[in-house]
């Protein structure tokens, strides 16, 4: 009998050993608001009671996947109501979105933001900027308490996958599932404020030279935790760049 037991417990560990295995990525897993766009509308596709209202002339276009929304860079912005709102203060958070410019401007333009005034106090905002060919990140709790040097560049227009991780001490920004800039503050960031979440609606519109977006907004994702670097490679791929329409009228 011992000598069976022996026999057999190569195979014992050998089974276990292939049993193991990276964790799959699980999408909703501490999602909190999730805009897909599809029904070319603002709800939250969570089901967690964040809905966007549309102000504007915004439409409905091709997105990453399926529908998107267009943005006339004139009047058009999206403000996002509800316990969405909660998470933008000292605690983790991911946020997650594609889009796409339709023409070339001088100007910053304006992405997501949650910003109560155009100064430095407490804020979170995210701008394109075409001619520094970067996605300016903006994360203060004051002038001089920031997360430094997390704008990350980019090389071709077109779309864009771009992420923001805040994860204790660390901020991380992505583009189209790869890590560019990651920046530290030791005593941490605090950007509570009463400002809604929005996109193309910075309170820093039409001041320092900031515009309003011109172009596709798709797949917006809020999450209360911080994906890992894995997390979001796997989260762009649900929706590579690659695969997008690239022209809305073919």
């Amino acid at each position: 009998m011992k000598i069976r037991f022996l026999s057999i417990l190569p195979l014992l560990c050998l089974s276990l050993f292939f049993s193991e295995g990276p964790t799959p990525f699980a999408p909703e897993k501490g999602l909190v608001a999730y805009y897909s766009f599809n029904q070319c509308d603002a709800r939250d596709d969570s089901k967690g009671g964040s809905f966007g209202i549309m102000n504007g002339n915004v439409s409905c276009w091709c997105g990453i996947e399926d529908k998107g929304l267009l943005l006339d860079g004139n009047q058009s912005y999206v403000e996002f109501t509800g316990p969405v709102n909660r998470y933008f203060t000292t605690s983790d958070f991911t946020v997650s979105f594609y889009f796409k410019a339709n023409q070339y401007s001088i100007f910053p333009q304006s992405l997501l933001s949650k910003r109560a005034s155009c100064d430095e106090y407490n804020m979170l905002d995210i701008q394109l900027d075409q001619n520094l060919r970067q996605i300016d990140t903006d994360f203060h709790e004051t002038p001089d308490k920031d997360f430094p040097e997390i704008s990350p560049e980019f090389e071709q227009e077109g779309w864009k996958h771009y992420v923001l991780v805040r994860h204790d001490f660390w901020a991380y920004t992505y583009i189209n599932g790869q890590l560019v800039r990651k920046g530290r503050r030791c005593s941490g960031i605090d950007i509570s404020n009463e400002a809604l979440l929005n996109f193309s609606n910075s309170p820093c519109v039409d001041q320092g030279g900031t515009r309003r977006f011109k172009g596709v907004l798709d797949e917006l994702r809020v999450y209360e935790r911080s994906l890992s670097a894995e997390e979001v490679e796997a989260l762009y791929l649900l929706n590579p760049i690659e695969d997008a329409e690239q022209d809305c009228f073919s």
